[in-house]
């Protein structure tokens, strides 16, 4: 117990917490594994956009994060999750911030995600899951980019300020198995989308804006 208090810990305190994630877990992560409590790492790759803003586009970014697994029972598994790393947005935003016509903008918004899964095995490789998360604003811009004298310019804006510090959301997911774990060995498949229930805009009851996204991902479980 000591051991997994200190590696949240340290999780948390990190600067560098994704990479300081995969070191610990690649260190420690079968020392304190058993079949009813393990660590995995997770990553993969996000498809969000922004509902409330017309004729926007998916934006893709990426995810990295760690697993808690939780045995219940031989069918239902309690899975808290710690995504530093959770990277959201659109593509084709608006312009609203400068006043020549730029031919790209996207909206880049970065997150810390902490979902708590609760996954039910219809079969020993097939798992749905669904449950709450919770989303904490790091990063947000606005980037605009045209051409400017026959030259390609890039404005970014930080909107951080403007945006609302923490968001709640409902996921749901399914899983594959691909092979069971083993001492490190082992890769799940996992299949998610997440919608985003409160508006993300600060200050502002004309307009509202909510945060959705796919997700493609693997983990890989440690297991004694």
């Amino acid at each position: 117990m000591k051991k997994i208090i200190l590696l949240f810990a340290l999780l948390i305190s990190a600067s560098s917490v994704h990479s300081q994630a995969a070191l610990l877990v690649l260190l420690f992560g079968d020392k304190v594994a058993t079949e009813n409590f393990y660590f995995s790492l997770k990553a993969g790759a996000n498809f969000a956009n922004l509902n409330g803003l017309d004729h926007t586009n998916m934006r893709p970014g990426a995810h990295f994060g760690l697993v808690t697994t939780i045995k219940i029972n031989d069918k239902f598994y309690l899975a808290p999750e710690f995504t530093p790393l959770s990277r959201k947005g659109a593509r084709n935003i608006p312009v609203v911030h400068i006043t020549s016509l730029p031919r790209d903008t996207q909206r880049t918004l970065n997150y810390i995600d902490v979902p708590i899964i609760a996954r039910y095995y219809v079969h020993e490789r097939f798992g749905l899951g669904a449950g709450p998360q919770f989303s904490f604003l790091t990063s947000a811009t606005d980037s605009y980019t045209t051409d400017l004298a026959d030259e390609e310019v890039e404005y970014s804006i930080d909107i951080k300020d403007d945006l609302n510090p923490f968001e709640f959301g409902l996921v749901i997911d399914i899983t594959f198995t691909a092979w069971k774990a083993r001492k490190g060995k082992g890769l799940n498949i996992h299949a998610r989308y997440g919608h985003g229930l409160t508006n993300i805009l600060k200050n502002n009851s004309d307009e509202s804006l909510t945060n959705s996204f796919f997700q493609m991902s693997a983990s890989f479980p440690f297991v004694q």
